[in-house]
């Protein structure tokens, strides 16, 4: 388990010290822009020469600091799905790391080469569910699924698809892990990865899981695609309904609040979740470009044209605002998933984070960051992934507290990197459990 990282620190301490201040269009193209995700005006090293930092940690599980940290992620919120919920706010109370971050362990099975592929995690009650693509022999790929021990990434059981495949975010709810592979849905039970039952369609990649149903997409490319209701425990399909009209779109992936299940694609859409009753929908005039995050009396809607527009729960338009998109990419604005913390929201465009006001849009600030992955937040610090680098920002201003850099070259998908139990899980070229350095040192 070997990586090499690079590191810069702005060295702050969590939201008690902080100021009180304050896609889908273009996901498949994250790592085919041939732009790496680094900062070239920036010194590589913390220590101030300019070389590489390398760095080879091996999981020691006989160590009291290791017990530490599995009581600790076993104890914290759990990262179940795609910015923590269904409703995919994307924050948690817990604190995250906040200076310098070394990796106490690196997951990676597979060869590097053009089949290798990690999903984002799912952590829950100290075990880390995360989806690895790989080579078998000269000319073949499978997928794995694997549950490691979060202390010490050690594989605790594995199950093999016998193709690689792209897949989304894993699921983990209702003692399963729900995910899309090769256009099926899998549930397999989370605690031996044997298989609950599998779904045979044509689904894409997002599915998300409320109060004992999965919720997916069934086709990419239908006319038009159909939301699916999928009874967890037995696999049976409760409801189908088709979603807008016959024009061909990527659907989002959809939030679930209140018995409500918010869907993206040409129009925004709610539905009943009890049986796929249309409840109301928008038309922007532009395409829906990430997953809608829905708070307890908003929907926050990231799309095509570069703004994010805030709605009331009953479709009712407040505000929609133009985010400042960064200096990277494709040239489109590819704007993410909010996530939304204390009055504010975060969202990326491009290798820009910005925070607005969440009651009138108006910006609090922008700032270059690592990628242009959904973000997350914990305790008050924001964190931002990309192809191969990872940002931690203070929520109220901005500022950069640390960075950390992997050898990754090519990705696909919009992966996140999620932050549970003081620990930061970032997926590239492997999967990185990553942790305060003087946490790691003692």
């Amino acid at each position: 388990m070997k990586f090499k990282a690079e590191q810069i620190s702005g060295g702050r301490s969590r939201r008690a010290l902080l100021s009180a201040a304050g896609v889908a269009l273009t996901t498949g193209l994250t790592g085919c822009l041939g732009a790496l995700e680094g900062d070239e005006d920036e010194t590589k090293n913390v220590n101030g020469g300019d070389g590489d930092t390398e760095s080879d940690k091996e999981p020691t599980d006989s160590s009291d600091e290791t017990a530490e940290l599995r009581e600790t992620l076993a104890a914290a919120d759990p990262y179940r799905m795609l910015q923590y919920g269904p409703d995919h706010v994307g924050n948690t109370v817990d604190a995250g790391p906040t200076a310098d971050v070394d990796a106490v362990w690196t997951f990676r099975e597979g060869d590097d080469d053009s089949h290798y592929e990690i999903g984002t995690p799912a952590i829950v009650d100290g075990t880390v569910y995360v989806p690895e693509n790989h080579s078998v022999g000269d000319d073949s790929a499978e997928t794995v699924v694997y549950a490691l021990d979060g202390a010490t990434g050690d594989i605790e059981w594995e199950w093999s698809y016998p193709r690689g495949t792209t897949f989304g975010s894993t699921v983990v709810a209702e003692g399963a892990v729900v995910l899309i592979l090769g256009g099926s849905v899998v549930a397999l039970e989370a605690d031996a990865g044997t298989e609950r039952w599998r779904l045979e369609r044509d689904f894409s990649d997002a599915v998300t899981v409320a109060d004992g149903t999965a919720y997916a997409i069934n086709t990419t490319y239908a006319d038009p695609p159909t939301l699916v209701a999928i009874d967890i425990e037995t696999g049976r399909e409760r409801w189908t309904k088709p979603l807008g009209n016959e024009r061909m779109y990527w659907p989002t992936p959809p939030a679930v609040a209140d018995g409500t299940v918010y869907q993206g694609g040409m129009e925004f859409t709610a539905l009943s979740a009890a049986d796929g009753e249309r409840l109301w929908s928008k038309d922007f005039g532009n395409a829906v470009s990430g997953s809608p995050t829905v708070t307890d009396d908003a929907c926050y809607v990231p799309l095509g044209d570069g703004t994010i527009a805030a709605l009331g729960r009953d479709g009712t338009l407040r505000w929609r605002q133009p985010v400042e998109r960064g200096g990277h990419g494709s040239g489109l604005n590819s704007v993410s998933s909010p996530a939304v913390d204390d009055g504010t929201l975060y969202v990326t465009n491009s290798w820009r984070l910005t925070a607005l006001d969440a009651d009138d849009g108006a910006q609090h600030w922008t700032t270059e960051t690592a990628g242009d992955r959904p973000p997350v937040v914990a305790d008050g610090v924001v964190y931002v992934s990309g192809l191969n680098a990872m940002r931690a920002h203070d929520g109220a201003t901005g500022d950069r507290l640390w960075r950390y850099e992997t050898d990754a070259s090519s990705s696909s998908g919009n992966k996140v990197a999620p932050v549970v139990g003081e620990t930061a899980f970032f997926p590239s070229a492997g999967l990185h459990a990553l942790r305060e350095a003087d946490a790691t040192s003692d």
